[in-house]
């Protein structure tokens, strides 16, 4: 059944019950069949899975494996220092990410509330829980509605449905049938589980409980969303596998070398011998792998947790950090996101004047650009039931927030309630007058004060206020009033007019021969941040586009003050595209949808992703749960609902529009700084690995042993790489495009310069290598020359520490932390070398000559970059950052 269409009569009689309600024995049996009026959420979590999660990344497989083949082979040192590595990064990860796994736990406590019911013709209070379809319900302003239900009655009922339509104005209900199809946003005569009722009172006949209400069906779509792998885990994958592969690649070929080598000169292999070769080739894969890369990613991002923090940005998931700064279209919802969600008058127009309204919210300070007839902020402050308070420093509405606007207004122009008008009785607003009316009395003297619909004050007025006297009003004057009224709704302004009348008597408390005063038009404004938020968004290349429940006028209004334009396109059109039609509508920059449900949006967000977009989402409802979830990155407002936030990989901890793009701001540079540390970490390893491997394939002796290996991973390129996590952004970060889906987590000229690095480090490792006796066969000149490869390494990874920086922008002396790193790691390089920690890591103290020959592979190693660096500025990358 299509209860919205059908009278209340025929609902009853589908239900099979009465106006009494259900007796207890029904009751029973109903709950028997459809469970109880609750949400099916599993919120169970499992701590272990957590934390093999974070052990789910190619090149700590590697990893892994080495410290499995180390413990076999007896090199206890370098197992234990891998693991401890590896149990760090993982610990990090688990405890960020462990609060984010409460899901939908708050979908839950949005149904445990208490309702009043009708059973066997007694009105009893129960828990929402043990409500059943049939059930007849009360429901009075302040009270959460229990499930969804068809009205039987309704007495002044509005029901503020925003955190299912993105609606900002309360529904005004009845209980008349609906002769059309219509959208839940329509449904006039129905009520939805998880909205509120603002103001009135209606009895009403629950038609579905649990996962069938419209919550439920939200739930559903919560649970369906797939997570997307963010661009930095995609990255960092990719790279990884292809990291991993080449490495396993050389490895195999340096296992192959000294294994036909040593084969082909005796005849034959011990298992002696054979282990030792295949230790060399593990030593290789530790030197290849980037040891610290784990801890550098997962510090930076928790460095970019407290950063987001101090933005007023709660991080629920340690590795979306980095998405926001990858991210090419925000998909934003209107209420509460980029307006206030408190309505506000704009403008105040009577015959005499017209005036504007400066100010926003229910904050009332503002004032008129010019003088009014007071008596039309009068009325509406008087013909007013919603009330209006300060509590903590904010303001607070009771009642309708079209009403608490009026209160402000009124304010605003200076009427501070003193000079009361008694209200004596009362002509209650509904759907067929369109007015709401009072009879006051001031001064012994009688009014009657009327607030309503434009064209219904006009039917009933007789005279206009023109200079503070009565004139008989004509159809020009009503042509006058139809024209400014038509100026604000094209605006997508609220219009409501205002009149008045002296009466004698109580007995004259009617609604004819009034006198017109004048209008007040009003609308959810947007926050004061939000036009220079949107600016820099569309200045960093990311598109922003508006998803509401709202009204198609108010939206393109709304879009068009902020500086969202396009083309509007409602709920409506999208029921009738397929998904390659809406694809081609977001291609032709389509950026404001208005009137769209739950699964629009979500709809809305997987096809731009089927585009290869990177979208984030934002909202605050019920309705934006499943497109949060969706999204590649979602983005929950302070205000919002519970069910939002844990949808949400982001909480604002305020509903400014501004705190989301610095949050994209911060992610573009944790991922400029993540990239920093990778260039850093592979420019070493690729050295590293070029002089084993080479030295492997001339047949030299193994210039750097594995615990060397670990040694330079973790101190020498380790510490400055996690000093990046700290460094500032540069300037011009908000002034490019997000990174393309397609590109990996290098560009080909910071490869190339990886690559070229590394060539002319090994070129001069390997000389300062066979210069002090590489190939001799004497124990203690074999340690010098990789005592002197090992320094040399040490050194040109410390160089490498600000050629990388330089090419970022960063200024020489703006983080302290590097230059400290860099001191820390030269420090206990001096440490290892000369004290008796040489003797465990099998190396010789250096004389003076011999830090002679060090500095000068330093100097040409600078040389040889700055070389490089002219000739790939001219001829190679034109536009190179170096």
């Amino acid at each position: 059944m299509i209860y919205y269409r059908e009278t209340i009569e025929t609902v009853l009689s589908h239900l099979k019950v009465t106006r009494h309600g259900l007796d207890e024995k029904e009751v029973e049996a109903r709950r028997e069949q459809h469970g109880l009026n609750q949400l099916e959420v599993d919120t169970s979590i499992n701590p272990l899975l957590v934390f093999i999660d974070q052990f789910k990344s190619f090149i700590i497989y590697i990893l892994l494996f080495a410290v499995v083949f180390s413990l076999l082979i007896g090199e206890y040192v370098d197992s234990i220092i891998i693991l401890i590595i590896l149990l760090s990064n993982a610990f990090i990860g688990f405890f960020q990410e462990l609060s984010a796994h409460k899901s939908l736990e708050s979908l839950k406590k949005m149904t445990t509330i208490q309702t009043t019911v009708i059973r066997d013709g007694v009105r009893k209070m129960i828990d929402a829980k043990y409500l059943v379809p049939g059930d007849i319900f009360y429901l009075e302003a302040g009270d959460k509605v229990p499930a969804d239900g068809r009205i039987i009655n309704a007495v002044r009922l509005k029901v503020e449905e925003s955190a299912l339509t993105g609606e900002s104005v309360p529904v005004e209900k009845t209980d008349a049938p609906i002769n059309a199809d219509v959208q839940m946003g329509s449904q006039t005569n129905m009520l939805f589980a998880s909205t509120a009722v603002v103001t009135g009172n209606t009895l009403a006949v629950a038609i579905s409980t649990g996962m069938q209400t419209q919550i439920g069906r939200i739930t559903s779509l919560i649970k369906e969303a797939k997570e997307e792998m963010t661009p930095l885990q995609r990255r960092l994958d990719v790279f990884g596998r292809k990291l991993g592969y080449a490495i396993l690649s050389i490895c195999f070929v340096v296992f192959l070398a000294y294994f036909t080598k040593e084969f082909m000169g005796h005849g034959t292999i011990s298992g002696h011998t054979f282990i030792a070769f295949a230790f060399i080739a593990i030593s290789l894969a530790v030197a290849a792998v980037p040891t610290a890369l784990p801890a550098v990613v997962t510090i930076a991002l928790s460095v970019g947790v407290k950063r987001l923090l101090r933005k007023k940005a709660l991080v629920r998931k340690l590795s979306s950090v980095e998405t926001l700064g990858s991210c090419d279209i925000i998909c934003t919802d209107k209420t509460g996101t980029l307006t206030e969600n408190q309505m506000t008058v704009r403008h105040a127009w009577t015959f005499d004047s017209e005036a504007s309204l400066t100010g926003a919210g229910y904050n009332p300070q503002g004032e008129l650009s010019q003088s009014l007839n007071p008596l039309l902020f009068h009325i509406g402050f008087v013909c007013n039931n919603a009330t209006l308070n300060q509590k903590e420093g904010t303001w607070v509405v009771t009642g309708d927030p079209t009403e608490a606007a009026l209160i402000v207004s009124a304010i605003k122009a200076g009427y501070d309630g003193l000079d009361q008008f008694i209200r004596k009785d009362e002509l209650p607003f509904d759907s067929g007058r369109k007015l709401m009316s009072v009879l006051t009395e001031r001064n012994e003297k009688k009014m009657v004060l009327t607030k309503g619909a434009p064209d219904q004050i006009l039917k009933r007025c007789q005279y206009v206020l023109i200079d503070g006297k009565p004139e008989r009003i004509d159809e020009r004057m009503k042509a006058q009033v139809i024209e400014q009224n038509d100026i604000y709704a094209s605006r997508a302004l609220r219009v409501l007019a205002f009149a008045y009348k002296e009466v004698r008597s109580e007995k004259e408390f009617n609604e004819d021969d009034l006198v017109f005063v004048g209008l007040q038009a009003m609308i959810d404004p947007p926050r004061p941040d939000v036009i220079e938020a949107i600016k820099k968004t569309q200045g960093a290349g990311i598109r922003t586009i508006m998803i509401t429940g709202d009204y198609k006028e108010t939206a393109k209004a709304i879009g068009r003050e902020i500086g969202i334009v396009g083309k509007v396109l409602t709920g409506d059109d999208i029921e009738t595209m397929t998904d390659k039609d809406l694809e081609g509508v977001l291609k032709d920059e389509t950026n404001i949808f208005a009137r769209v449900m739950p699964e629009h949006k979500q709809r809305i967000v997987s096809s731009l992703q089927q585009l290869g977009h990177m979208v984030a989402m934002t909202g605050d409802g019920v309705n934006d749960a499943p497109a949060l979830k969706k999204a590649n990155i979602g983005i929950a407002v302070g205000s919002g609902t519970d069910v939002a936030k844990d949808a949400s990989d982001f909480v604002l901890l305020d509903d400014s529009f501004t705190h989301i793009v610095n949050a994209i701001e911060e992610g573009r540079g944790i991922y400029d700084n993540i990239q920093k540390s990778i260039m850093l970490l592979l420019s070493g390893n690729v050295g590293e690995v070029l002089i084993i491997f080479l030295a492997a394939v001339f047949g030299l002796n193994l210039p750097l042993t594995a615990i060397l290996l670990l040694w330079i991973n973790m101190v020498t390129d380790g510490a400055p790489a996690l000093a990046y996590s700290v460094d500032p952004y540069g300037h011009n970060i908000m002034h490019r495009k997000p990174k393309p889906l397609n590109e990996g987590i290098l560009p080909v000229q910071h490869l190339t310069l990886i690559g070229v690095l590394g060539v002319i480090g090994t070129v001069i490792a390997l000389f300062l290598f066979e210069r002090f006796g590489g190939n001799s066969s004497v124990e203690e000149e074999l340690r010098l020359a990789q005592t002197m490869v090992f320094n040399f390494v040490v050194l040109y990874e410390t160089i490498l520490v600000f050629i990388i920086r330089k090419s970022y922008k960063v200024p020489l002396f703006s983080n302290g932390w590097v230059w400290a790193s860099v001191a820390l790691s030269l420090g206990l390089q001096a440490l290892l070398m000369y004290t008796p920690l040489y003797n465990l890591f099998k190396i010789v103290p250096l004389g003076m000559s011999e830090i002679g020959w060090q500095a000068l592979g330093g100097v040409a190693f600078y040389a040889m970059f700055l070389i490089y660096h002219y000739i790939s500025s001219a001829f190679l990358f034109k536009k190179s950052e170096f």
